[in-house]
């Protein structure tokens, strides 16, 4: 069952040790296992939080960036489920009872740092979401105002501008706002 959340501009944020968070942000990380069902699904502050999974640096490439305390992209938890036994991604780990499917990410071409984590899922402040807005791609105008809550920056730049490619966001993804959750 997906959470309400009354919000008009919901976003949470998830804190995820090294070399994870860089994983969603640049590598194509589409699952985040867990032992636990999430209590959101909608936009995210994928945080990268102050420990590293040493074991797991094996796994990456050794020229991937692990900033530490610091924001490194825009996700949504789109999904989760608990019955592939691993199969449904080569990030899925058999063992986690859950699997929470990432989509739509975008990646911050400079992280936003200084930011110190919590666990679980947690609500970012004002400051840290305008922060984080104003360190987006110019092609994420939509998202940017949803994180500003200006809804009509969002709607006047989606009729004004043309739909240009999302320059880091997935292949075959469009700069389409995020703000409207994928069904």
């Amino acid at each position: 069952m997906k959470p309400v959340i009354s919000e008009a501009y919901p976003v949470r944020a998830l804190t995820l040790w090294q070399p994870y968070a860089s994983a969603v942000a640049s590598l194509g990380k589409d699952i985040e296992n867990r032992g636990w069902a999430p209590t959101y699904q909608g936009l995210i502050l994928v945080h990268a939080g102050l420990d590293t999974d040493s074991a797991a640096l094996s796994q990456v490439p050794q020229d991937l960036e692990l900033p530490r305390g610091a924001v490194v992209a825009v996700a949504r938890i789109s999904k989760a489920h608990t019955d592939c036994e691993g199969r449904c991604s080569t990030w899925a780990d058999r063992d986690s009872t859950w699997h929470w499917e990432l989509s739509d990410v975008i990646q911050l071409a400079t992280p936003v740092t200084q930011v110190k984590g919590r666990q679980r899922i947690w609500v970012p402040d004002d400051a840290l979401r305008h922060r984080v807005a104003a360190a987006l791609p110019q092609n994420s105008v939509c998202l940017a105002a949803h994180l500003r809550k200006e809804p009509a920056t969002c709607t006047a730049a989606a009729a004004s501008s043309p739909a240009a490619p999302a320059a880091t966001a997935r292949p075959g993804r469009s700069s389409a706002c995020l703000c409207t959750p994928t069904r």
